[in-house]
This record gives C-alpha cells, sequence and structure tokens, in this order.
C-alpha cells in the first residue's frame, strides 16, 4: 500500500460534494422504488440521454416499467426486485467510476431482464430459499410491507444471508433488551460492513467519552447519531475533542440515517461549518462509502510532483 502523505489531514470530505438522493441508496417505503424506475425510465426515452433507443434491452425495460405502472407500485414484488436489482448496478456504477452520473453512466442491462428478476423471486420467496423445516421467507413474513423490508436488510446486511439475518435480529433484540439502541447498532453494523469491505478493520469503543468506532489504518474515529437535540452538541462536542486529543485523529465523522429530517441534519452540521473542530465531517449513512473513498484518496494518494 502506498506510504501516506504528509498533507493527509489538510482537507476532509464534506457531506456537499458526497450527497446522492436518499431513494437511490435505500428502500424506505415503496415510493422510494417508484422514484428510481420512472428515473431510470426517462432517462432511457430521453433523446439526449445515455441509452441508445433502438437497444432492445431497453424496451424490455421499458416494458416491465409499463407493467409496474400499470398495475401500481405499492405491494408489487415486480417492482422490489427491479429496483433491487437497479440499486445493486448503481453500486457497481459508483465502484467502478468512484461515483456516479446517470445522465452519463447507463446501467448496464441483462439480455434477459425478466430471467433476472424471476431469479430474485425465487431466491426470496415461497418459491426460492426453504428452511430445513420448509418454512419459506413468505411464511415467516406474511405482511408483503415487512417482507420488503427484511428483503432489503437481509439484502444490505447479510448478502441474501437469510439464517445470518434471523440470528442478528434476536442478537439485537438482545442488545436492546440490555439498553442500546436498535437503530444505533444498525448505523455500527452498515459502518462496519463498508469497512471490511474495504479491507479495514474497526475496533467498537463503549466508553461514554470516545467515538464508537476507530479505524486505526485510517486513524478515522466514526460517532453514530440517530437523533440530534441542541443538549447532545457540548457531549457530542466533548467526545470528539477528546477522541482527537487521545488518538490524534486524522479524520473524524458523524453518521447519522438516510431518514434523518432535514432540519436535525442541518443542525448537527453546524458544529461541522463553526470549525471548532476541524478534521470532523457530518455525513448521512448512504454517502460513508463515498466518504471512505475520499479519506482513503487523502491519505494513501501518492505525493504530487513538483512542477517544473
Amino acid at each position: 500500500m502506498p506510504k501516506r502523505t504528509k498533507n493527509a489531514s489538510s482537507s476532509k470530505p464534506s457531506a456537499t460534494s458526497l450527497s446522492t438522493p436518499i431513494y437511490h441508496r435505500r428502500r424506505r417505503d415503496w415510493r422510494d422504488d417508484q422514484k428510481l424506475i420512472e428515473e431510470i425510465a426517462s432517462l432511457m426515452q430521453a433523446k439526449a440521454g445515455p441509452y441508445n433507443s433502438e437497444d432492445g434491452t431497453v424496451d424490455q425495460f421499458l416494458e416491465i416499467a409499463e407493467r409496474i405502472r400499470s398495475t401500481g407500485f405499492e405491494s408489487n414484488a415486480e417492482a422490489t426486485f427491479l429496483a433491487m436489482w437497479i440499486r445493486e448496478q448503481l453500486g457497481v456504477l459508483f465502484n467502478r467510476h468512484h461515483g456516479y452520473n446517470l445522465k452519463i453512466h447507463p446501467l448496464s442491462l441483462p439480455e434477459d431482464l425478466h430471467k433476472v428478476l424471476k431469479i430474485k423471486d425465487q431466491k426470496f420467496t415461497k418459491s426460492g430459499i426453504k428452511f430445513k423445516s420448509n418454512l419459506s421467507l413468505e411464511s415467516i413474513f406474511p405482511d408483503s410491507k415487512i417482507r420488503g423490508f427484511a428483503l432489503e436488510r437481509i439484502q444490505l446486511l447479510h448478502r441474501g444471508d437469510v439464517i445470518s439475518y434471523i440470528n442478528s435480529l434476536v442478537a439485537r433484540e438482545k442488545d436492546s433488551l440490555n439498553g442500546y439502541s436498535a437503530t444505533i447498532m444498525d448505523l455500527i453494523h452498515i459502518c462496519r460492513r463498508k469497512l471490511s469491505e474495504k479491507n479495514f478493520a474497526s475496533t467498537i469503543r463503549y466508553s461514554a467519552d470516545e467515538v464508537d468506532l476507530w479505524i486505526p489504518k485510517l486513524s478515522l474515529g466514526v460517532e453514530v447519531r440517530d437523533c440530534w437535540t441542541e443538549k447532545t452538541k457540548e457531549e457530542l462536542l466533548k467526545i470528539l475533542k477528546h477522541t482527537n486529543q487521545k488518538y490524534s485523529a486524522k479524520f473524524l465523522v458523524i453518521i447519522c440515517p438516510d431518514d434523518l429530517s432535514d432540519l436535525a441534519f442541518f443542525a448537527m452540521r453546524e458544529i461541522e461549518r463553526s470549525q471548532e473542530i476541524k478534521n470532523l465531517s457530518v455525513i448521512r449513512i448512504g454517502d460513508f462509502s463515498k466518504y471512505l473513498s475520499r479519506v482513503i484518496d487523502l491519505i494513501f494518494a501518492p505525493p504530487a510532483k513538483p512542477q517544473k
């Protein structure tokens, strides 16, 4: 791995430059799927867009989108699986281009999108994954809205492993009974997953005056918050300053949920804007992968060659 640059901490990622639409990142309800599918369909129909209107795979996508539109997006399994596939492709685009612009970067469409969606259906419903007791995901989660949420969590946190997901539910319930916030633990689990994907080890801190996660190789401290009140400001400043003093952190970041209200998010970002803690960024969880990529670039990028 390249050596660290001397001025790695001279700048830091900002939420302003990292932000992407929330419905690109995750599914909160069926409306997010609708926005995502309609956005892609609109780009495919645009004359100056990145897609070839004569391509049969484009017609196939638009045909599926029209069928979903005619029957409605709410509680529509086909819409759920199509949006799931789109979000997977957005991840591919992001990794390939270190970000993406859908007006320039087209999705890679399969020859048979119907078959791709059918495979997802078989994988996640009663015709697919079976347990030893012959129970299916559909019988465990009979409510379609709850099942849709479960599908998203299984994909996001457990790479499609249903057993791992159920084990995590029980573990988090135990943590919750012991006084931990389930939402906070979810965010911590997502952060650790994103870090492990980039091969960085992280340590969970349970000390009251330290950040929630410490990543030694990045000299990065991560503090997770799922709500905001003015009363927590002094507490946060104390934690961040103590972490800087104890670990000489190059970077600090506060992570909040994608669905935290804009009012609360902008209020939290005032801590960053004040420059009281110069190495601090405040971002939503959906931007954490981008944030990590920027931090890695700042630390490990080769030094610029001196101008002649």
